[in-house]
């Protein structure tokens, strides 16, 4: 396949565009900064834009055959990217005629997140806003489109092993960035999954 990530250098952008190429996939990394992305390839092209243009992102979308965004928010105060990006995202995407689009959400939108779901939404409101946002432009569109809500995102040792529910957060508090990703490839395969909010923890 023809991959496109948004996010790539971020902690579940970098694997997703690792374990992507290990899988003979060719990728599109689209990126603000493309010094930040250490990883050489050649089925890798590395792509400068701001996710919130339209052009920008169209020019690059050609060809492709699914967009997998890894974007967040880099600090407490909630920025307006996620949104704005999306709907960049889902217009560019129309205008380039690619259909499947994977983002990542959070868990913390679900409504059975265990014991300490409150505080943490109080202590992440304006993230979980942002998240809301972002998920309300992506469901609106017309693109066979998955969210994914992972839980806390862990920089462990893959273990190559996830646990996936529909609609709800499945047992578990955490799942590593490798794992995840490993999830959002598995996941964007087919049309299973299409049009679907997916919980997944370890």
């Amino acid at each position: 396949m023809r991959l496109f990530i948004l996010g790539a250098t971020g902690g579940t952008g970098v694997q997703l565009t690792k374990q992507a190429l290990q899988r003979g996939n060719a990728v599109t990394a689209f990126v603000r900064s493309p010094e930040k992305i250490k990883i050489q390839h050649e089925r890798l092209r590395i792509v400068k834009g701001d996710a919130k243009n339209v052009e920008q992102l169209e020019r690059a979308l050609r060809e492709q055959d699914a967009v997998l965004s890894a974007l967040g928010s880099t600090s407490r105060q909630a920025n307006g990217i996620l949104e704005a990006a999306a709907r960049s995202t889902i217009e560019a995407m129309s205008r380039a005629k690619v259909r499947r689009l994977v983002v990542v959400s959070m868990a913390l939108l679900f409504p059975d997140v265990g014991l300490l779901g409150p505080v943490l939404r109080l202590f992440l409101r304006r993230q979980i806003r942002e998240s809301e946002a972002m998920e309300t432009v992506v469901r609106a569109s017309k693109l066979d489109w998955t969210i994914m809500r992972p839980p806390r995102l862990t920089n462990g040792a893959p273990t190559d092993q996830y646990r996936l529910s529909e609609q709800h957060a499945p047992p578990g508090f955490s799942i590593c960035r490798a794992d995840l990703a490993r999830a959002i490839l598995d996941l964007t395969v087919g049309s299973t999954y299409t049009k679907k909010v997916i919980g997944i923890s370890r």
